[in-house]
C-alpha cells in the first residue's frame, strides 16, 4: 500500500472501531440507547466524504476551473457518462450486500429485516434519483445524466443508517431530501469554489449526516425491536420518552464523526501541502497524470464528427459549445 494511504486507513480503522465500542456496546450506549447507523451512512460515507472535502479545500481547483476575472465556474471535460453510469449501477447493485449483509444472518427474524432493508434502499435510491434529475431540468434546463446518477447514490447513502428501521413509506422521503441536499451542496461547493470534482462530498459527507440524523428522526419502535432488540424509536414516536435520547444520541453522533474526520484529514493533507507533495506541477496537470504517470491515456475515446446540419439544429436549439 502506497505509504500517503496508510495513516488515513488507519485513522477511519481508528474511528469505526472507537464509534462501535462507545455508542452501541450494549453495556455502554450513549444515553441509554446508543446511536443507530445499521450500514455505515457515518463511519463509512461522512469519513469518505468529509476527507474528500477537506483534501479538495486543500488541494485546490483545478486549473481553469474558475475564471481569473469574475470568479466564475467554467465547464471542464468530462470522462464517459456510459462508465460512469454502469458504475453507479454496479454500485447499486452491490449496495443491497452492504445494507442487507449488515444483517450479518438471514436466520429467524432477520430474514425479514434484510427484506425490508432491500425495500427501503431501493426506494430511497430512486426517489433521491428521481429529484435531483427534476431539480436539474427546472434549474439547468437539462435532463442531465450525471444529475441522476450522484441522486441515485445521494439517496443510497441517506437510507444506509435507518434502512432497517424506517418504514417504506418514509425511505420516499428520505430519499426526496436526500436528493435535494445533494443538489443543494453541489451547487453551494461551486459557489464557495471548493472543486470537488465528482461530487464526493455532496453525496458522501452531505447526505452521510443527513441519513444519520434521519434514522434519528424516523426509527419506528417495531423496526428497532426487530433490527436491535431494543425498545428505541426516532423522535416523531413516543416510546417512554426514549425518541429525544434517541435522536440526541445520533447527532452527538454526527458530530462526533465530523469532528474526529476533520482533526485527522486536516492533519494529513495539510502536511502533504507543507512538504509541496500534494499537488502537481502544472505542465503534468496540463498534459495528465495517465500520460505522464502511466505513458498514455486510460481508453481513447473520440467525439463523432458534426455534420452542418447538426450544426444547425443546435444553433437553433442554443446548445452549441
Amino acid at each position: 500500500m502506497p505509504h500517503c494511504l496508510r495513516l488515513p486507513c488507519s485513522c477511519t480503522l481508528g474511528l469505526v472501531h472507537w464509534l462501535g465500542i462507545s455508542f452501541i456496546d450494549e453495556e455502554d450506549r450513549l444515553f441509554g440507547v446508543g446511536a443507530i447507523d445499521f450500514a455505515g451512512s457515518s463511519v463509512v460515507h461522512m469519513v469518505g466524504g468529509l476527507t474528500a472535502l477537506i483534501g479538495a479545500i486543500f488541494l485546490g481547483p483545478r486549473r481553469g476551473r474558475f475564471n481569473a476575472v469574475d470568479g466564475k465556474p467554467a465547464k471542464m471535460p468530462h470522462q464517459s457518462t456510459t462508465f460512469q453510469t454502469v458504475g453507479v449501477l454496479i454500485l447499486w447493485f452491490g449496495w443491497y450486500g452492504f445494507n442487507c449483509g449488515s444483517t450479518l444472518t438471514v436466520a429467524g427474524q432477520y430474514a425479514d429485516v434484510a427484506g425490508k432493508v432491500a425495500a427501503t434502499t431501493s426506494i430511497a435510491a430512486t426517489a433521491a434519483g428521481l429529484t435531483s434529475t427534476i431539480m436539474g431540468r427546472i434549474v439547468e434546463g437539462y435532463i442531465i445524466i450525471d444529475r441522476t446518477n450522484n441522486g441515485l447514490l445521494a439517496g443510497l447513502v441517506s437510507i444506509t443508517a435507518g434502512c432497517s428501521v424506517v418504514d417504506v413509506e418514509v425511505a420516499f422521503l428520505i430519499g426526496i431530501i436526500g436528493g435535494l441536499i445533494y443538489y443543494g451542496a453541489s451547487h453551494l461547493l461551486v459557489k464557495l469554489k471548493i472543486d470537488d470534482v465528482v461530487d464526493a462530498s455532496p453525496v458522501h459527507f452531505f447526505c452521510g449526516a443527513w441519513g444519520t440524523i434521519a434514522a434519528g428522526i424516523f426509527a419506528s419502535p417495531s423496526n428497532v425491536e426487530m433490527a436491535y432488540g431494543t425498545g428505541s424509536c426516532g423522535l416523531v414516536y413516543s416510546c417512554n420518552g426514549l425518541g429525544r435520547k434517541q435522536f440526541g444520541a445520533n447527532l452527538i453522533f454526527v458530530i462526533a464523526v465530523t469532528c474526529w474526520t476533520a482533526f485527522f484529514a486536516v492533519a494529513i493533507f495539510g502536511s502533504l501541502k507543507l512538504l509541496k507533495v500534494l499537488r502537481v506541477d502544472l505542465n503534468t496537470e496540463r498534459l495528465g497524470l495517465d500520460k505522464v504517470e502511466h505513458g498514455g491515456a486510460a481508453y481513447e475515446i473520440t467525439a463523432p464528427a458534426r455534420t452542418m446540419s447538426d450544426l444547425l439544429v443546435m444553433v437553433r436549439l442554443g446548445r452549441t459549445r
